[in-house]
C-alpha cells in the first residue's frame, strides 16, 4: 500500500503544536533554561541541551520553535565541528527576559 505524499506530509506535522500559548510557553522555558545557565553571547551550549527537559510530546515544535529564536535573532548560532551550538543574543535582553517573566511567573 502507497501513501499519497501530500497525507503523508499532513501524517508528519499532525505532532507540531500549533497552539499559540504552548509555543510561547515553550519559547520562554527554552529561554529560561538559557538564562539561568548563564548562556548569554560567547557562552554556548549544543541545541539538544537547550531542548533537555521539554516532554517528548513537545520536542518537535521545541526544535521549530528554537529554529525560529534563531530566525528572529532572539539566538545566536555558533556552528562547531562537533555540530551548532546557540546563545541568548544579548541585544534582546529586555525582550527574552519580559517573555520569561511574562508566561513564566503566572
Amino acid at each position: 500500500m502507497l501513501l499519497n505524499p501530500s497525507k503523508l506530509l499532513v501524517v508528519l506535522m499532525a505532532k507540531r503544536s500549533k497552539d499559540p500559548a504552548k509555543r510561547n510557553m515553550i519559547r520562554a522555558i527554552i529561554f529560561d533554561k538559557l538564562n539561568r545557565r548563564g548562556k548569554w553571547g560567547p557562552a554556548h551550549t549544543s541545541k539538544e541541551d537547550a531542548l533537555r527537559g521539554i516532554p517528548s510530546h513537545d520536542i518537535g515544535a521545541a526544535k521549530d520553535i528554537l529554529e525560529e529564536a534563531i530566525k528572529d535573532r532572539f539566538l545566536n548560532i555558533k556552528p562547531t565541528s562537533y555540530g551548532d551550538q546557540v546563545s541568548i543574543n544579548f541585544e534582546k535582553r529586555e525582550k527574552i527576559l519580559a517573555i520569561i517573566a511574562e508566561l513564566l511567573e503566572e
